[in-house]
This record gives structure tokens, sequence and C-alpha cells, in this order.
């Protein structure tokens, strides 16, 4: 269930600004500082053979495909890597910061589920200290927006693909409650959702899991979906896509697979 959060039920927004009051540089403590540098020498972590809670909710073949390994097509340019490093220090910064300010208690926290082939990581986490939720433990999750994707989410919810990611990662760590931290890239403002578990949608997740998994057992891709069929949206997004793409070529089962 999403909480439309009302202010005294935040679990971040109400603490940290009284935090920020008092440290108005945003200065880090030595423990923040040490725990942050050591994520920072961590090369990212290998995706093969795990299904991953960004991917949930997206095209099973797609999901498959990372899985298994299979080399995506194209090279990333380096205006694209510029945003995804810039969303790397989005996290660092809130990391440490949260850190110092006691809110949460760990970053990076990798959970695993062998039988169900998944694996999350978790931005950070840690026990809620005040409103409704106080003494709950809670997930985190940081995304940083642009200005007009910030704006539009701001005035409804989180978009759905961020949704099937927190569901996903309800079902691997048992937790009932995750904040979602958006943060504008323009202006730095931000904005804070308190999500509540709901059963349904975690069962969904398992669902999406379970089938996954299944394909994977029998060594049988899932068929590609309509739109790549007819090369068409997807088709050309996709890391797998594209005329002659991995996906199109793999048939019902990728000859290599593991990236080899």
């Amino acid at each position: 269930m999403l909480n439309m959060s009302l202010q005294e039920d935040l679990i971040i927004t109400n603490a940290y600004e009284e935090w920020l009051d008092k440290n108005p540089d945003g200065t880090i403590s030595p423990e923040a500082a040490a725990i942050v540098a050591k994520q920072m020498a961590k090369p990212d972590r290998d995706r093969r053979f795990s299904f991953s809670a960004s991917q949930a909710g997206s095209c099973y073949r797609r999901q498959e495909l990372a899985f298994l390994g299979v080399k995506t097509v194209g090279v990333t340019d380096p205006k694209t890597r510029r945003i995804f490093n810039n969303g790397r220090w989005v996290h660092l910064k809130w990391q440490a910061q949260l850190l110092t300010a006691g809110l949460i208690d760990a970053i990076e926290v990798d959970v695993k589920n062998t039988r169900l082939k998944a694996r999350c990581t978790l931005d950070g986490m840690g026990v809620a200290t005040r409103g409704r939720y106080q003494g709950e433990d809670f997930g985190l999750e940081i995304k940083g927006r642009n200005y007009y994707t910030y704006m539009q989410q701001a005035k409804d919810e989180p978009d759905e693909g961020t949704r099937r990611q927190v569901d996903f990662q309800f079902l691997m760590t048992g937790f009932d409650v995750k904040v979602i931290l958006n943060e504008n890239k323009n202006d730095q403002t931000y904005h804070e959702w308190v999500i509540y578990r709901d059963e349904s949608r975690v069962q969904d997740a398992r669902a999406e899991l379970r089938e996954l998994s299944k394909a994977i057992d029998k060594e049988r891709l899932h068929p590609m979906i309509p739109d790549c069929k007819r090369q068409e949206g997807e088709f050309n997004r996709c890391p797998f896509g594209g005329n002659g793409g991995p996906c199109m070529m793999a048939g019902t089962w990728p000859a290599r697979i593991g990236g080899s």
C-alpha cells in the first residue's frame, strides 16, 4: 500500500531536516566516511545468474538474457556514463549523511534467495525513530530524477517500475516498510514516500520469480513480446534488442551464456 505520507509519518524528512539545521555544511562522521569510502572502491557486482530487483516487472525474456550473462549491444556513450556516475554520487551523498544522522544503520545491503535465484541490494536500512512507524525496520531506495520526472512523481506517486522493485525487495527482506527518496537533479529538492507492504503485490513478485526460475531450469526462454516481434518500441530500447541483436538471435535458448 502506498502511504501518501502525512508529514508526521515520514521516516527520513523531518529528522534529516533537523540534522541539517544543526549541521548546515552536511559534514559527515569519520565512521560514515569509512563506510562510504569502502563502497566507493568496490566494483559493480556481477549480475549474472541472479534475477535483480531493478529489473522486476520488465520483459521476462530480457530478464532471462541478463541472468544468463548474454552480452548487451551497443556502447554506452559519454553522456550516459556521466548520468550514471551522477546517480552514484547522489546515492553516496545521501548514504553518508543519513549514516551520520543516525537515520540508517547500513548501506548497500546485499540480500540473496538461492531458491528463487534472486538477489537485491538495498541502498540503506534502519529502524524508524519516530512517527507511525517508530521501531519498524525499513529499507531505503534512493533515486536521482530529472526535473520533469521529479515534478510528475512528486504530484502523484513513484513510477510503477520503482514500485515493482520495492515489491521485490519486500519479498526478499520480509520488511513491511520501505522509504523511497527522489532527488531532483536540477536543484536537489527531494520527496519522500513511505510504502507499506502490500501482500498481493508481493505475491505477484513471487509468481514472477517462479516463472523466470522455471524458464532457466527448463532452458527455454520466454518468447519475444509483441512490440519486439514487430520491431517497434522496446525493440529499439532494450540492451538486447535491435535487428540481429542477442534477443532476436537467441531463439529458445542462447548458444553462449555467462558473458562468454
